[in-house]
């Protein structure tokens, strides 16, 4: 067997292999998507009930007056003023809503993974998948479920685009933006609720991968070193394609047109930038008014320290 067939074999085996795991990761999340719900949707709940005690941190007595039960309202208006100082009851809280968030990212972390593999199965070739008579796939798998998994894929692919995000960057634990990060996890779960949904309509749920997938490639004795070239050259790039994270990307807008974006960032722009001048002129401002306040309060306490000195010696 000359080194070309070889390799084309190979090519060919490890491309189908991979874009049956992908459909096998995609099943395995949806199976148990209904414990992922429960543990996400427990966090969202530690989320608010830290953002509510937050909000009962240093009230005022509009609290009270505002309240349809003034008593109970008067005695948390009456502990937010004993205890803890509001730095440290805010610190506590906030060490609490990283605790919560830890969670989070572990979760959205498996959420990951089931991402990855519809956008690399969005970018799969269909055409691999025809049937034929140089691949063969596992006997209980036919040509016709895999195109109707890509299909399924490549319909769901627009929502990625709603949470598709760093979510380590996004999700830190600051207790002033707790509402924004429960908002957005809350958004995680419906779009990935409806996700699955829409793949188990797929009827992929009656895929199962063995731990063993056996994938035949038989190629006609009578291709030429040259056919053999360009069909190793052919699969070759379609893998690329599907690594590719920036083709990717651009594939998820497919259905945005790209003109349309670019002249609404080009209109835009001349704000966005006023905004981040104002912005900085703002950090400046809030800079010397930090530096001014530390130099109020280190000379506030020399005047104190001095006047005790005189004082004292009188």
């Amino acid at each position: 067997m000359s080194p070309a067939r070889e390799e084309l074999k190979q090519a060919s085996c490890r491309f189908i292999t991979d874009t049956l795991n992908y459909i096998d990761t995609m099943r395995k999340f949806c199976h148990m998507f209904p414990k992922w719900e429960t543990s996400r949707k427990t966090e969202l709940e530690m989320m608010m009930d830290i953002k509510g005690r937050a909000d009962k941190i240093d009230l005022d007595i509009s609290h009270v007056t505002k309240s349809e039960d003034k008593g109970e309202a008067f005695v948390e208006y009456l502990k937010s003023k004993v205890t803890l100082n509001d730095d440290e009851r805010c610190a506590e809280l906030e060490k609490e809503l990283d605790e919560v968030l830890k969670d989070t990212l572990g979760g959205l972390k498996k959420l990951d993974c089931f991402l990855d593999a519809v956008e690399k199965l969005v970018v799969t070739s269909l055409h691999v998948f025809m049937k034929n008579q140089v691949l063969h796939l596992p006997e209980e798998i036919s040509f016709e479920y895999v195109q109707v998994i890509i299909g399924a894929a490549q319909q769901i692919c627009p929502l990625l685009l709603e949470i598709k995000r760093d979510a380590n960057v996004f999700f830190l634990p600051k207790l002033q933006n707790v509402e924004v990060l429960a908002n957005q996890l809350d958004r995680y779960i419906q779009i990935t609720k409806t996700m699955c949904e829409k793949l188990d309509k797929s009827c992929f749920s009656d895929f199962c991968m063995k731990k063993t997938v056996k994938t035949v490639v038989k190629l006609h004795v009578d291709l030429t070193e040259d056919d053999l070239q360009r069909m190793l050259d052919n699969i070759n790039q379609l893998e690329e394609i599907r690594m590719n994270q920036s083709f990717r990307m651009v594939f998820l807008f497919q259905e945005v047109s790209c003109s349309d974006f670019i002249s609404q960032f080009e209109e835009r722009q001349p704000r966005m930038l006023e905004f981040l001048d104002k912005l900085e002129e703002i950090a400046v401002q809030l800079d010397r008014m930090n530096k001014g306040a530390k130099i109020s309060s280190v000379a506030g306490s020399s005047v104190g320290a001095i006047a005790s000195t005189v004082f004292s010696r009188l």
